[in-house]
């Protein structure tokens, strides 16, 4: 499946939306910044710094479920152009400020902003996108390009930030407004995917009564319930201002819908978003634990093949993300997932060969392996809650998945610091493979009583999980 294919027929705010995401990606490494920043620029330790990167990572938490909230009380597109724009201001203000510890407190609220627009980001892709098979292309276009992004900020931020780190600033809020400008004139909400929306509401009309069609649960309520025509005229001058469908689906109420009742009725998205949390934590690993066995490994020449690491992870992701999404487009989402956490333990537990061949081929196949996986999980894991909760609560179900996504960041380093004092280096990647293997188990294990559920109640099961 070419490039082209792979991502023809999205519209046109989709293209849109992840070029912005692309652009802002380039100078989304805060983390990166804050360590380098405070140990280059400030002669701080680096435990010292690994603080402020710590405090970072933990108000990302509050930062992911108060934008899942905002995204669906005001709207997903406000929330990214605000977040931005506020992390923009603060993060090109650091420039005044060099040689201060106040830049080290300023990049943490950059990253409390930028993590506000996270679940908008996820939200705004699934509202634009009413198909199945259009939200996967757009995630996966979304992945490709943030990834891309990733991989060539650093690499010429890392020019300039010893000794021209104010230039670094000044250029990373400037590539956030321009994200945001992109946004804000060529993304229109309720344009491209409401519309859709809003034919395939008006054509079920006049078919609904003699086909019985059964629609996702990823459309609007109000599409489910036919409107009456006083009601139509009112979505039709909503939609000319732009507005997004959560907020016409609430109506004159300024407060949306209850989060706890949908969690009650969805017992499944709740366990699965549980379980995700072992999905961040063996992510973590290529960050903490792989550098780590690096220099175990390869001694003084360690951070150098670390860097090679990064870059074979980084190209991997470009090559092999069509690739792979093509070999598994008849792959259920969970179906995905499960095979994505298998590729994880099998990359990550080869790196256990190092202890006895410490040779770094076994790490290149390692890598590409774990790259698989991480393709596979990421571009998957927005459709499950996608297809199954209303476009109301998006928003703060995917902050709520962003949420545990941040406690297995958080907590990954600490408990896998445990693991490595308790056994030994080599022997964490055995334990990764396992967890690895319970998370597949886990995803099979969802698949089959939801299948089992369809089955008993006799109706042919809708494609709402599938991959593409």
């Amino acid at each position: 499946m070419s490039l082209f294919k792979t991502y023809a027929g999205l519209s046109r705010d989709i293209y849109y939306l992840c070029l912005a995401r692309t652009i802002n990606s380039t100078g989304d490494f805060i983390f990166s910044l804050i360590t380098l920043v405070l140990t280059l620029q400030m002669g701080m330790s680096v435990v010292s710094a690994g603080i402020f990167v710590s405090m970072a990572a933990l108000i990302s938490g509050p930062g992911v479920l108060l934008g899942g909230y905002l995204s669906d009380l005001i709207g997903k597109k406000t929330i990214i152009i605000s977040g931005q724009i506020l992390s923009a201001l603060m993060i090109m203000s650091c420039s005044f400020w060099s040689g201060t510890m106040t830049i080290g407190y300023l990049l943490i609220a950059v990253m409390f902003f930028i993590s506000i627009t996270r679940p908008a980001y996820n939200a705004l892709i699934i509202q634009l996108c009413p198909e199945e098979k259009e939200r996967k292309s757009a995630f996966s276009l979304m992945y490709l390009g943030a990834n891309l992004g990733i991989a060539l900020g650093p690499l010429i931020a890392g020019f300039f930030i010893k000794d021209y780190v104010h230039i670094v600033f000044l250029s990373i809020g400037t590539v956030f407004l321009i994200s945001t400008f992109i946004i804000w004139k060529k993304v229109f909400v309720g344009t491209s995917g409401q519309a859709k929306q809003t034919i395939a509401g008006e054509s079920a009309q006049h078919t609904e009564q003699s086909q019985g069609e059964q629609r996702p649960h990823g459309k609007q309520q109000h599409q489910e319930e036919h409107p009456q025509p006083g009601q139509q005229q009112q979505q039709q001058q909503q939609h000319k201002q732009g507005r997004s469908p959560s907020r016409q689906q609430q109506g004159s109420d300024s407060l949306p819908s209850p989060l706890f009742p949908m969690l009650l009725k969805n017992p499944l998205v709740v366990f699965f978003i549980v379980v995700s949390f072992l999905n961040y934590f063996i992510y973590m690993q290529y960050s903490f634990s792989l550098p780590l066995q690096m220099n175990q490994t390869f001694g003084e020449h360690g951070a150098a093949y670390y860097g090679s690491v990064m870059t074979i992870n980084a190209i991997s992701v470009i090559l092999l993300t069509t690739l792979v999404l093509s070999a598994t487009r008849n792959f259920t989402a969970l179906n995905s997932i499960a095979a994505g956490a298998l590729f994880y333990g099998i990359g990550f537990g080869a790196l256990y060969l190092l202890g006895d061949w410490p040779q770094f081929a076994i790490v290149v196949v390692s890598t590409v392996l774990w790259t698989i996986g991480e393709i596979l999980v990421q571009t998957n894991i927005n459709l499950y809650i996608a297809s199954r909760v209303p476009d109301s609560h998006q928003g703060r179900f995917n902050g709520l998945l962003l949420f545990v996504g941040c406690l297995g960041y958080t907590l990954s380093p600490y408990l896998t610091g445990l693991f490595i004092r308790s056994v030994d280096m080599k022997s964490v990647w055995i334990i990764i493979l396992g967890i690895s293997l319970f998370y597949a188990v886990c995803m099979v294990l969802l698949w089959y009583i939801e299948k089992n559920a369809t089955n008993n109640r006799g109706i042919e099961s809708p494609d709402y999980s599938k991959s593409v």
